[in-house]
């Protein structure tokens, strides 16, 4: 089976070595990452930029990461838009702030440290054989 490559994904993140550990694991598999240091910063980037996914960290500071995807999702309802993918990259990992995590809205939940391979097998399991044309895709590239 074909890897999914060619993504666009916000990495919601204020720890510089996880924002440079995830950022080379993204590249690597051929992402494309921006890179937003809180929970405001990354509702702007979600608003002017198109994503089809986005990696949010729960603690940083201005917002926090619940707040920002309950706006995202506040956003998207008012402007009629697909829910973008949204999982949560934080070292808290207890059932409590799992489910803190999908009351925000969030789609799945993983926990720091991670492996190279929970992060590319929660990318498979919504990307591939999607039939949704992803960020990066036109509708000229439809079969």
């Amino acid at each position: 089976m074909e890897k999914v490559r060619g993504l666009r994904i916000l990495l919601v993140e204020n720890d510089e070595m996880n924002i440079k550990f995830v950022k080379i694991v993204l590249d690597r598999l051929g992402h494309k990452t921006d890179i937003a240091v809180n929970g405001q910063l990354g509702i702007g980037f979600y608003k002017k930029n198109k994503y089809d996914l986005i990696l949010m960290d729960l603690e940083m500071p201005e917002m926090n990461g619940l707040d920002a995807t309950i706006q995202i999702r506040e956003y998207e309802a008012a402007n009629n838009l697909p829910p973008v993918k949204i999982i949560a990259v934080t070292a808290y990992a207890m059932e409590t702030d799992r489910q803190s995590c999908f009351d925000a809205g969030m789609d799945n939940f993983l926990a720091k440290p991670f492996l190279v391979e929970e992060l590319t097998d929660l990318i498979e399991k919504y990307f591939n054989n999607n039939k949704e044309l992803s960020a990066n895709q036109t509708l000229l590239n439809r079969n």
